[in-house]
């Protein structure tokens, strides 16, 4: 100890590595020092030099202040899209920068006035239990809460944002994640992150609603209950069946096709602005498809090459979402050295939160033309609409 660094937290440095998907020996190798002491820094048993920590530093490209601040862990359950495919290195680079991003979160928490959490509670002692049709009335009692009648959601991402759900959208470098939800407590607010990695709006617009639905029905879901594969899987499917019903309410779908085909559905894509493989799964979940006609469907999807890209796929635009890029652009208004004091105050590099909060590229970078600096304040942000 008597040669490391004052204040080091060894947690920090574990996450920062889990966050590049980067074992300890290739880390040791890069930071020109023996396994056994990364090791030894992560389990709070020595402290690197100071001139150890600034090649680490280098290494995982973050500021030194990164490793003597405090860190939030996750605790509550992660829900995760295509959770049981997704590699393990994956899940926890995607939990490591959702830690980061709920630290950005609570800085800006205490300038900003957010919205308020307006998620109603459907959650149940027996919530593994829910059917269906009982989910189905969840989805358009959640409807009915945020003033929605029974068409097309224009905005999913706005519609969360406005509802208190802190979105971000993020390169999540995975092929089999597309988007995960976090709820620390019910005192704080939720949060969704959307992968960039596919740049398909109706995917996107479907995970949203999935994880929504994580939101709306698993909120009290204990963590060990992910650790069971068809627990897991019994949640994934209620997810699915919600987003279903909450992005195609039952009868004003079934009331405008025309027909059964991939034709008829096609013709509906850019009103409802999901995608085709979900009104034919929505189709079979309302039973007006046998087996034969949903088989032959799915077939037919394929053959045309629809699964993995539909028409219409690049015409329609990628919602975005703007809440926490509204209250990063009113921070650093403030002044010339606002960008600097939200930088010593988060531990990361500009880029880096950038890239967490999908921020405009750039944004903390010093401008010549900045005004002068002010003391920040209580910022009352209103809906983003």
């Amino acid at each position: 100890m008597r040669n490391g660094t004052p204040g080091f937290r060894p947690e920090r440095l574990r996450a920062a590595r889990e966050a590049r998907s980067m074992s300890g020996a290739s880390l040791a190798e890069l930071a020109g020092v023996t396994r056994a002491a990364i090791s030894q820094y992560e389990r709070g048993e020595q402290t690197p030099s100071p001139m150890v920590l600034q090649r680490i530093a280098d290494a995982v490209n973050l500021p030194q202040q990164h490793f003597l601040a405090s860190i939030h862990s996750v605790e509550s359950p992660v829900f995760y899209r295509s959770f049981a495919s997704a590699l393990k290195r994956s899940r926890l680079r995607a939990e490591r920068r959702l830690e980061w991003l709920q630290e950005i979160v609570n800085y800006l928490s205490a300038s900003i006035e957010f919205p308020a959490i307006n998620l109603p509670d459907f959650s149940t002692s027996n919530v593994l239990g829910l059917n269906g049709d009982e989910i189905e009335d969840i989805a358009t009692k959640v409807r009915r809460h945020w003033g929605l009648g029974d068409g097309p959601i224009p905005h999913m991402v706005r519609l969360a944002e406005n509802n208190g759900v802190i979105t971000a959208r993020q390169f999540l470098d995975s092929d089999h994640l597309d988007a995960f939800s976090y709820w620390p407590d019910q005192g704080k607010h939720p949060l969704v992150v959307l992968s960039s990695d596919k740049e398909c709006a109706v995917r996107s617009r479907y995970d949203l609603a999935h994880e929504i639905g994580h939101l709306v029905l698993h909120r009290h879901i204990r963590a060990s209950q992910l650790t069971s594969k068809s627990d897991f899987k019994k949640l994934e499917l209620q997810a699915n069946r919600f987003a279903g019903a909450f992005l195609l309410p039952a009868k004003t779908f079934l009331e405008e096709l025309y027909s059964l085909t991939l034709d008829a559905f096609l013709a509906q894509k850019s009103r409802w602005l999901v995608s085709v493989a979900l009104m034919v799964r929505r189709c079979e979940d309302l039973g007006v498809l046998n087996e034969d006609l949903a088989h032959r469907l799915w077939i037919n999807l394929g053959r045309r090459g629809w699964r993995r890209r539909e028409p219409l796929d690049d015409d329609l635009l990628i919602e975005q979402p703007l809440f926490l890029t509204r209250c990063f652009e009113l921070l650093v208004s403030t002044g010339p050295t606002a960008k600097d004091v939200l930088l010593s105050k988060l531990p990361w590099t500009a880029t880096e939160i950038e890239e967490l909060v999908g921020l405009p590229e750039r944004l903390l970078q010093p401008h010549e033309n900045d005004p002068p600096a002010i003391e920040p304040r209580i910022i009352r942000f209103p809906g983003v609409g």
